[in-house]
């Protein structure tokens, strides 16, 4: 392990890397081409008529040159576009024609390529070589794990220049996630496109015809029945620096056509898309648990942001009082129970996070519990409108907020398991404004779990799979725990940061490495790593070749 640690911080450790996974792809390819048929797979590039020659060339040696030959490589071209020529175009297949643009010309190559029994296909443009391996990475994924029958697209890792001769900008991504290729487009450069079911959908969309290839993949993924998509965790394309977040207009307008009237779409933030589900009429209600010992002065914050900045129409707020002895805090909640949203429960026994919880969603009456921090601070009035949005969705579990510190740093952004041989809040200590890694902080997406300081769930789904651990579990890694169940029950935990506010963390229960918590926490950890693998695990959201050290993704 230590060996290897120090090679990655080598110069020219990705190209290392890159070689070493291409060898072992290829050896995969050599070893099953003696019995089995290989996946056959076609490369398309389309010409514009203003690309630059040079860099048309660039594109053409990479795709000629792969490690593993395709079936074929299909250029199309546009009118006006010039003819390419060069040492390597006796290996290039011109598709007859001349189309308008890249999305038609990308189904001529299509066509072409189910004629040469091609079952995949590649696009590319003039900005993005594919590298050497990218070929083989696929091929070599297809007969390592030849997935379902309705597999119709792949997609992989990729890197772009940052000016240092030997440091790349890697977009090593997350596994397919639904939600999130609404939110951002990491899933187009590169991609491998089912020939057939890409057609398909071509033909499906007569006579509108389809403007970007994120619309494609768009339109392939949200077909019903689901289709199966896969990513490969290899280096796949090579793009510009910044494209990630360029052209993010197109993306947006691609999504409104995807998504019609199902929701209203807006330009976020680095390129990202914002999708606004509306709320259901007449709107869910939601109780809002609070729990909290003594510490007027955060209750008091906690609940008048709760009570008098929280627009949602339809909530009440159970506050859950673990024992307070401060005259204070008890008069402030005799007080504050007048109101009739709100309604006073005690607990009184040894402080226990997830018993205290459980007892207190057994007082509520709303059909989604917010489970709420009393250090959290709202910010934001549509914080909760912005989590039910999500939370009433096909197949969702839990909705988890974006949180800041109070110098408005990042503090959760979703959980990501694994990281620190446990779980990890992802992009922790992220300036608010920063893109960080590739924006992931600013994204709604899905999480494997997110933090109960602010989390809302179905009051079904949280006794569904049985509330918060309260005997192994009692404070710490619950609201992970409570995740991964109602993952392995089959939903999706969401992280929206449409909904964002400021948690004082610990500020009132204290740390879990405090000399009088270790013990304790040191048990609940290994409970956690015991029930879910977490020494070994790789968060779908995270990734196999990240620290799995640092909450802030690098390699």
């Amino acid at each position: 392990m230590k060996l290897e640690t120090a090679i990655a911080a080598l110069p020219f450790a990705h190209e290392r890397w890159v070689q070493l996974a291409g060898k072992a792809d290829l050896r995969v390819i050599k070893e099953a081409q003696k019995s089995r048929e290989l996946p056959r797979f076609g490369l398309h590039l389309h010409c514009a008529h203003d690309d630059d020659l040079r860099r048309i060339q660039k594109v053409i040696c990479s795709l000629v040159r792969q490690s593993h030959a395709p079936v074929a490589v299909l250029v199309t071209r546009e009118e006006g576009s010039a003819e390419p020529d060069g040492p390597d175009w006796d290996q290039v297949t011109m598709v007859s024609g001349v189309f308008s643009d890249r999305m038609e010309g990308l189904r001529g190559a299509l066509e072409a390529a189910m004629a040469l029994r091609a079952q995949w296909v590649i696009p590319v443009d003039a900005a993005m070589p594919l590298p050497r391996h990218a070929l083989a990475s696929y091929v070599a994924h297809l007969l390592s794990e030849p997935g379902p029958n309705d597999l119709v697209l792949l997609y992989g890792d990729e890197e772009s220049p940052t000016g240092q001769l030997s440091k790349k900008q890697l977009w090593l991504k997350p596994e397919w996630d639904s939600r999130m290729i609404l939110s951002q487009d990491y899933v187009s450069a590169g991609c491998a496109l089912g020939a057939e079911a890409a057609l398909e959908v071509f033909g499906e969309h007569e006579p509108t015809a389809l403007a970007t290839l994120y619309e494609l993949v768009l339109r392939l993924a949200t077909r019903d029945p689901s289709p199966a998509i896969r990513h490969v965790t290899r280096i796949v394309a090579k793009t510009e620096a910044m494209a990630w977040c360029e052209n993010g207009e197109q993306r947006v307008e691609a999504v409104r056509q995807v998504l019609g009237e199902k929701a209203t779409v807006s330009s976020g933030p680095f390129g990202t898309v914002e999708v606004h589900y509306p709320l259901p009429d007449p709107a869910p209600s939601v109780s809002i648990v609070v729990a909290t010992r003594d510490r007027v002065e955060l209750l008091r914050t906690c609940v008048d942001g709760v009570l008098c900045d929280t627009d949602y129409p339809n909530f009440d707020l159970i506050i859950a009082d673990n024992d307070s002895v401060d005259p204070e805090a008890l008069s402030y909640m005799d007080e504050v129970s007048a109101d009739p949203r709100v309604k006073v429960v005690r607990w009184p026994h040894a402080f226990n996070y997830s018993a205290i919880n459980n007892f207190a969603v057994g007082e509520t009456s709303g059909e989604y519990v917010c489970l709420l921090n009393n250090d959290i601070e709202v910010i934001e009035t549509d914080w909760l409108s912005a989590m039910v949005r999500e939370a009433v969705q096909p197949g969702i579990g839990a909705v988890g907020a974006r949180l800041l510190y109070p110098d408005r740093s990042i503090q959760h952004a979703g959980v990501a398991v694994g990281i620190g041989n446990a779980a990890g809040h992802a992009h922790r200590g992220l300036a608010e404004g920063e893109p960080g890694y590739f924006a992931q902080a600013h994204i709604t997406r899905g999480a494997s779990a997110v933090t109960a300081a602010c989390l809302l769930v179905a009051r079904q789904h949280f006794y569904g799979v049985g509330g918060l651990d309260e005997q192994k579990l009692a404070v710490a890694y619950n609201d992970v725990d409570l995740c991964l169940k109602l993952r392995a029950a089959g939903l999706n935990n969401i992280f929206t940061p449409r909904a964002t506010l400021i948690h004082h963390e610990s500020k009132s229960r204290g740390m879990d490495f405090a000399p009088e918590h270790f013990e304790r926490y040191m048990r609940e950890l290994a409970a956690f790593q015991d029930r879910w693998d977490a020494k070994r695990v790789v968060d779908p959201w995270h990734h196999p070749r990240l620290d799995r050290s640092q909450e802030n993704y690098v390699v």
